[in-house]
C-alpha cells in the first residue's frame, strides 16, 4: 500500500537550491519534506511515526518535468549581523550588508507528490503523519510556503507530471538527491541540539528522470557490523604501517575486558568454521591529501554471534560505567571516544560501509594477505575471489590486482613486528573488485583480516 504525500505551493514558487545558492532544486529532494515534518513534531509520538517513515523504503517524486521548472533568480543585499564604525545599512546603521543571489524554481504545476510505494501504516502512525503534514507551513525556505497532506491512494500522473525515481549506483541517473534513512530523525535533533545545518547529517542517491525509472537493487549485507572508535585530539595519527601494532593492541585490551570464558568467536580459538570478532585499523584513504596514518580503529562484530556471547561482548565495549576510552601501545598510550558523527571521514561508520544502499565496488585500504600460496599470478585473482567467498561476501564479477594500492594513500607494506609472531607469511595484494550486486559494508577478506589486513573502502560504482 503507497503512502503518498501531496504538496501544493501555496504562491507557486520552490524556493530552495541545490548546493549552488543560483541554481533552483528539482525535483525536490525528499528529505526537504521529511525536515520540514521533524520540524512540525510535538512529542515522543510524532518523533515514533517519523522514524517508522524514515524506514519505510526509498520515496519516489511525481512533479513537473526538470524542462517544465525553470529557475528564478533573486538578487539583493541583506543585513548581516556585523558591524562596522561608519556607513553601513541606511535602515539599520552601523550594520553591514552583504549582496545575496537566491535561486527558486517555478514549475509549471505548482504541485508536487512525494510517494512510499512500500509503505504500509498502521493507523495510529498515519494518524501522526496526517497532524504532521497539516503542521507544516513551509517545504524548504520559509519563504515556499506550502500546504501538505497524506493519502493512502494509490498516485497517478497528474497530466504534465513525470516520476523521478531512485536508481542504483552505476546506472544512467540525473543527479543525486537528499532521501531520509534510518535514523535520520536522531541525526537531525542531535544536529540541531549541537548548532550544526541539517545538511550536515544528509546522505544522498542517484535518481532518474522518467516514470520507468526502475527501483534500486537490494544491497547484500556484510556478514559484520562495525564499532568505531576515533582517536581524541590532539594526537599525532600514527603511521599505518603500524597497523598490527595497534589492532594487535586492540585485540588485547578487548579480550580483557570480556569477561571470562572468552567466547571463541571473540578470541579465535575454537571457532574453526564460524568468523570471529575482527580489530580493525582506520585509514585515511580515498581522497588527495590522504596519506595512509591511522584515525581510529574499529570492532567487527560477526552477525553470527548471537545471543548471551554477543550481550557480553557488547557490555564489555559500550558499558557507561566502565567506558573504553584507553588503549596501550608499547609506550604509547591513546585516549579514544565512540564518535562515528566525527567530522574527520575515516572515523565516520559510512566511509566503511557505503550506507545502506552499498555499491558494486571496492578497493583495499590495507593490504590483502591471501589464504593459500598460488604458483602462477594468474591464480591470485582466483585466489582472491575465493577469500571474499570464505570471509562471507559475494564472489566478484572482475578482480584487478596491483602490488600497489588502487587507492590514494592505501598502505602498501606494513611493519609485521612481533604482532604476528608464529604466523605464516604469505604474499600480499591490493585489489579492487567489482561484485555482481550492490554490497554493504564492511567487506574484509583473506589471511589475517581478523587484525586489519585485507580492509576495504567503496568506490563509485558502475557508470
Amino acid at each position: 500500500m503507497p503512502l503518498t504525500l501531496a504538496v501544493r505551493l501555496r504562491d507557486g514558487n520552490y524556493d530552495a537550491a541545490a548546493g549552488d545558492a543560483r541554481l533552483g532544486e528539482w525535483p525536490p529532494h525528499p528529505a526537504r519534506l521529511f525536515c520540514a515534518l521533524v520540524a512540525s513534531a510535538a512529542d515522543d509520538a510524532d518523533l515514533d511515526a517519523l522514524r517508522w517513515l524514515e524506514s519505510a523504503g526509498q520515496p519516489h517524486v511525481l512533479a513537473s518535468p526538470s524542462k517544465d521548472a525553470p529557475a528564478v533568480l533573486a538578487n539583493g543585499f541583506v543585513v548581516t549581523n556585523a558591524v562596522e564604525r561608519g556607513g553601513g545599512s541606511l535602515t539599520w546603521p552601523g550594520r553591514t550588508n552583504k549582496f545575496r543571489s537566491r535561486a527558486a524554481v517555478r514549475p509549471r504545476d505548482g504541485a508536487f507528490a512525494v510517494v512510499w510505494p512500500d509503505a504500509d501504516p498502521d493507523d495510529p502512525t498515519l494518524g501522526r503523519l496526517v497532524r504532521l503534514a497539516n503542521r507544516v507551513p513551509y517545504v524548504g525556505r520559509s519563504t515556499a510556503t506550502a500546504e501538505v497532506t497524506v493519502s493512502v491512494a494509490g498516485p497517478e500522473l497528474r497530466d504534465g507530471w513525470t516520476e523521478f525515481a531512485p536508481v542504483p549506483y552505476g546506472e544512467p541517473s540525473n543527479g543525486e538527491w537528499r532521501l531520509p534513512y534510518a535514523g535520520y530523525v536522531d541525526d537531525l535533533r542531535n544536529a540541531y541540539e549541537s548548532g550544526r545545518r541539517a545538511w550536515e547529517v544528509d546522505r544522498s542517491a542517484p535518481f532518474r528522470e522518467g516514470a520507468t525509472a526502475a527501483p534500486p537493487e537490494p544491497a547484500a549485507t556484510s556478514p559484520y557490523e562495525l564499532l568505531v572508535w576515533g582517536f581524541s585530539r590532539p594526537v599525532v595519527a600514527p603511521d599505518g604501517r603500524a597497523l598490527l601494532e595497534y589492532t594487535s593492541a586492540l585485540r588485547r585490551a578487548v579480550l580483557a575486558r570480556v569477561a571470562d570464558p572468552v567466547p571463541p568467536m571473540v578470541s579465535g580459538h575454537g571457532a574453526d568454521g564460524l568468523p570471529h570478532v575482527a580489530f580493525l585499523g582506520l585509514v585515511d584513504v580515498g581522497h588527495d591529501h590522504a596519506d595512509g596514518r591511522l584515525l581510529g580503529l574499529a570492532v567487527a562484530l560477526p552477525r553470527a554471534l548471537t545471543g548471551e556471547d554477543r550481550t557480553r561482548v557488547l557490555r564489555s565495549l559500550l558499558d557507561q560505567a566502565a567506558p573504553f576510552t584507553r588503549l596501550d601501545v608499547g609506550r604509547s598510550r591513546l585516549r579514544l571516544e565512540r564518535d562515528i558523527d566525527s567530522p574527520r571521514r575515516a572515523q565516520r561508520l559510512e566511509r566503511w560501509t557505503r550506507g545502506p544502499d552499498g555499491t558494486d565496488t571496492w578497493a583495499t585500504a590495507t593490504p590483502l594477505m591471501l589464504d593459500r600460496y598460488v604458483k602462477r599470478d594468474a591464480d591470485i585473482e582466483v585466489a582472491v575471489a575465493d577469500a571474499l567467498v570464505t570471509a562471507g561476501h559475494p564472489r566478484p564479477d572482475e578482480v584487478a590486482v596491483s602490488p600497489s594500492a588502487f587507492v590514494h594513500g592505501g598502505v602498501t607494506k606494513v611493519h609485521w613486528g612481533h604482532a604476528v609472531h608464529g604466523r605464516p607469511r604469505r604474499p600480499t595484494v591490493h585489489v579492487r573488485v567489482r561484485f555482481p550486486a550492490p554490497v554493504v559494508g564492511p567487506v574484509l577478506a583473506g589471511s589475517m583480516r581478523y587484525l586489519g589486513l585485507g580492509l576495504f573502502v567503496p568506490q563509485r560504482g558502475r557508470s
